[in-house]
């Protein structure tokens, strides 16, 4: 399968500087891009960007998790190894119970095919670096999201929650991997704005869901009411996920007959049609085909992101939890 460029993402593209290298590079390489892009950048404020206290709460956020992603990971940080070293099983135990205290609700663990990486990175410093030779052993997490707030989208205080949940993934992130540094291990927190990886394929991987039709993880016990979290090690980890379970229905299954998330999108950048569909006619495979520039559309306009696909989507009450 082929590697996704992540200077390709919309988050990347819109944080290119008009007339700086990496922009003129980028639009000479994506010139069909370029009028779309600066017609976002643009734009004017959306409809609820005048309410300034709760985005100030999700600016400060973002604020801090930027801040802090010079600490994901540093190559001249190999930590310090214990005099007596543990066992594997017994620094297993801890990494999943420490994710745990931390407030993750989903936890594996598996060994991650590139695929699951960018070819090339396309945010932060390391814009334009290609990733090579990964560390492939992951932990993969999720923290669950407040419905209550979720489903007041495309209001500001959905956004307050989403960014709430990134911080907290963060956190547990900078922990896991400041854990096994400890033990003189190699490690690498991957969050928002400083990732090497596609979260939702690397999600997939170890066992925490299904990639939905809305392009986003499905879990059997929380549908898509979740954000995610990945460290990648040297630990040699087993690759069973602890308490891993089959997913009941199976989210391609139950996607194929639900659309709601598709007929609910505002910008319709969730797809309706048989060739974008997994397995479909194209032969992509993998995860359905949804817009991202559509989606972001829609984001602009709100002022804030929507969200309304992750509200209205009943995979979870499919499955009660237990």
């Amino acid at each position: 399968m082929e590697r996704f460029d992540e200077r390709d993402t919309i988050f990347s593209r819109m944080e290119l500087v008009p007339g700086s290298e990496s922009y003129n590079s980028y639009y000479a390489r994506r010139p069909e891009l370029k009028a779309v892009d600066d017609h976002f950048r643009s734009s004017p404020p959306g409809k609820y960007a005048s309410s300034l206290v709760n985005m100030a709460r999700v600016d400060s956020a973002f604020r801090f998790l930027k801040d802090i992603r010079s600490l994901a990971y540093r190559e001249d940080d190999p930590g310090r190894r214990c005099q007596e070293q543990p066992a594997v099983r017994e620094i297993e135990k801890a990494l999943h119970e420490t994710a745990l205290d931390y407030g993750a609700v989903l936890y594996g663990q598996t060994i991650l095919g590139l695929e699951c990486f960018y070819s090339i990175r396309g945010r932060g410093p390391a814009y334009g670096k290609p990733v090579e030779n990964p560390l492939q052993n992951a932990l993969v997490f999720a923290v669950e999201m407040n419905r209550e707030k979720i489903s007041r989208a495309p209001r500001p205080e959905e956004a307050v929650e989403v960014t709430r949940a990134y911080v907290r993934v963060a956190v547990i992130g900078m922990i896991l991997s400041y854990l096994l540094k400890e033990l003189g291990y190699r490690a690498r927190c991957h969050m928002d704005g400083e990732s090497e990886l596609v979260l939702p394929a690397a999600a997939q991987a170890a066992g925490l869901g299904k990639i939905g039709r809305l392009g986003l993880i499905l879990s059997r016990e929380y549908g898509p009411m979740i954000r995610l979290g990945v460290v990648t090690t040297d630990f040699p980890i087993n690759t069973a996920p602890p308490g891993g379970r089959p997913l009941t229905p199976e989210p391609e299954e139950y996607c194929f007959s639900c659309d709601l998330c598709a007929r609910c999108c505002p910008g319709r950048a969730i797809p309706f049609e048989e060739a974008d569909r997994p397995g479909g006619p194209d032969k992509s495979g993998g995860s359905w085909k949804t817009d991202p520039a559509a989606c972001f559309g829609i984001w602009q306009k709100f002022g804030t992101d929507c969200g309304i696909c992750v509200s209205v989507c009943p995979f979870w009450k499919q499955t009660p939890r237990g």
